[in-house]
């Protein structure tokens, strides 16, 4: 009886897990995570570009801003990607680049600067759904943080 109470309660466990996130079938799948952290980051250079920048001068901001992250920016940056998508990439991506402009740290793993990212990219008060779906983004990045705290 023991062993199925414990099947039975880690597919409950699963299924609460699987139901947590509203991940749609249209959502980001992850190539390599290498491949991802490097798209990221020229895709914020090529933002930085389009405000202006010089482009050899922009892809060393965006290094000097993101140290020795490995891949640990592409999938924080998924997690936005996956519980938002109604945001479009590109303006998530020109607000990151204000942050590295301002050399202001990101927003992944803090619930109230990532609230105020949310509030400017959508320009409009976040409904219960948003605010919701920003605490599991906290909570996720949390997680994906704790042995190494999001810098830059």
């Amino acid at each position: 009886m023991r062993p199925m109470m414990t099947v039975m309660g880690s597919l409950i466990l699963a299924g609460n897990l699987l139901l947590a996130v509203p991940v749609r079938q249209s959502t980001v799948v992850l190539r390599s995570a290498e491949q991802s952290e490097q798209e990221v980051r020229r895709d914020i250079a090529q933002a930085l570009v389009d405000k202006g920048i010089e482009a050899t001068s922009a892809s060393m901001m965006v290094a000097e801003h993101f140290g020795d992250f490995e891949q640990n920016l592409a999938v924080a940056f998924s997690h936005l990607q996956i519980l938002f998508p109604e945001l479009e990439r590109k303006a998530i991506l020109s607000d990151m680049s204000e942050r590295v402009l301002r050399k202001e740290p990101f927003a992944f793993d803090d619930y109230d600067r990532l609230v105020a990212m949310l509030h400017r990219l959508s320009g409009i008060a976040l409904s219960p759904s948003h605010l919701s779906r920003a605490r599991q983004c906290v909570l996720l990045n949390r997680n994906l943080f704790r042995s190494q705290p999001l810098r830059g």
